[in-house]
């Protein structure tokens, strides 16, 4: 089951995952993943983290200068995570 936030009620998580060069275009991949009521009570953390990994090995594989962000978001209730940076490209 996926962790969700201790106060409130929630049956839909987004989770977006992004990246761009830099922060005036850091909107270059949105892709956004939406779990309904079933996928929350059988999915696990580690499977949407798997999920969410074939997004950002593709980004990486295409632009690896480009930072790469996830951004999650549970509703329901109201609940957002802070941005998770999941890869930033190496100092030159």
């Amino acid at each position: 089951m996926l962790t969700k936030p201790d106060e409130g009620t929630f049956n839909k998580l987004t989770v977006k995952v992004n990246g761009g060069p830099n922060e005036d275009a850091m909107d270059s991949f949105p892709v956004p993943f939406v779990f309904d009521a079933f996928a929350i009570d059988n999915l696990t953390d580690q499977d949407v983290d798997e999920i969410v990994q074939v997004v950002v090995d593709r980004i990486i594989a295409e632009h690896p200068d480009y930072v790469v962000y996830v951004d999650k978001s549970w509703s329901g209730g109201t609940h957002s995570d802070p941005r998770n940076t999941v890869y930033t490209p190496p100092a030159p």
